[in-house]
């Protein structure tokens, strides 16, 4: 059970709570309250967001004077932080502060409040994804032998731009050939040549929310190698897609996909988890991984994303993002995965 009085420090939960998105402050939960610490350079974008439950307090006065009639006032005893957002600086100083306080990691039990997606949140996703789906498919009409990772990079955050996204979700993940056994390899000034294949890991960011997806794109027809094994992470994906459902936990999707994976020889190829929670954040829970043994929810957004991987030969991912439901998933990604439709007159 979390204490009465919680410190909320991460960006992305501040968010969800109370619609602040500044870049400085910090809010306090006490009861059924919420109290927004910020200067007063966020002052009039806060009172505009803030609900009426919360309380902005003034971070330009006096903190340690501030904070200590704070607690007075409310006969704080316990304070549950995010330990995985909260620096050891700001820790030690508000304990110094805080005489009499215990203080105890809730990050935990924070993160896993925002599993469970409202509808209208579910929405905002969704709309992301549609973003992300359009992008992609202007993409495939312009991408051209010649171009570096990085233009096609730049690409997708004009294009997301321009088709009413506010950014971004995450630095684009463009492959060619074997920079696509690099799961999260980093985009360079390699150019594309006539009969490569093509990674492209991208998201965009729509009112706050996140979207992932992964597609492979190829330039002529693939060969025998990369047939088969795109055949093969295809298959895998769409086992776990039809497996996942409300209850079942992280290991088990993870498990669907992978035990396909290995029995077809490629298990030592998937070198990562199959998937992860998206919201607010690109990577947030439930994962779903080996390790992983909490039951996924309904109404969680997971991403299912097995792919293989050939150092110095090729990689191939395909992920898709879905809603978990009572008796499967909704599958918000609607950029084919048909093999004829990924090769592009490059």
């Amino acid at each position: 059970m979390a204490p009465d009085t919680i410190l909320v420090t991460d960006r992305s939960t501040i968010r969800s709570l109370c619609g602040f998105t500044g870049t400085a402050g910090f809010v306090v939960l006490h009861k059924d309250k919420g109290y927004l610490f910020t200067d007063a350079r966020y002052h009039l974008v806060a009172r505009k967001v803030l609900p009426p439950s919360y309380t902005l307090i003034d971070l330009n006065k006096d903190f340690p004077k501030v904070w200590a009639a704070f607690l007075k006032k409310r006969a704080v005893s316990e304070i549950g932080y995010e330990g995985y957002d909260l620096t050891v600086e700001f820790l030690r100083s508000l304990r110094r502060r805080s005489k009499g306080v215990r203080f105890r990691d809730v990050g935990t039990l924070i993160r896993q409040r925002r599993i469970q997606k409202t509808q209208a949140e579910i929405k905002l996703l969704a709309r992301a994804q549609e973003i992300t789906d359009e992008v992609f498919s202007m993409m495939k009409k312009k991408i051209k032998v010649g171009m570096s990772e990085l233009d096609i990079s730049w690409m997708v955050e004009l294009l997301a731009r321009e088709c009413g996204a506010e950014g971004i979700s995450f630095p684009p993940i463009v492959g060619f050939k074997e920079n696509s056994a690099s799961p999260h390899h980093h985009c360079s000034e390699r150019k594309l040549k006539a009969g490569e294949l093509i990674l492209i890991d991208m998201g965009v960011l729509y009112k706050g929310y996140c979207s992932d997806m992964t597609r492979m794109l190829f330039t002529k027809e693939p060969t025998p190698e990369e047939q088969k094994i795109y055949t093969i992470v295809r298959e895998a994906q769409e086992l776990a897609i039809s497996k996942i459902k409300a209850g079942v936990t992280g290991v088990q999707a993870d498990g669907y996909a992978r035990s396909l994976i290995e029995e077809a020889g490629y298990g030592s190829f998937f070198t990562h988890s199959l998937g992860h929670g998206v919201g607010l954040d690109v990577h947030e829970l439930p994962n779903l991984s080996p390790s992983s043994k909490p039951q996924l929810p309904e109404k969680s957004i997971v991403t299912v994303e097995p792919g293989i991987y050939l150092e110095g030969k090729f990689g191939v991912r395909l992920e898709d993002m879905v809603v978990v439901e009572k008796n499967g998933v909704k599958n918000l990604t609607k950029s084919s995965k048909e093999i004829t439709d990924c090769i592009i007159k490059a």
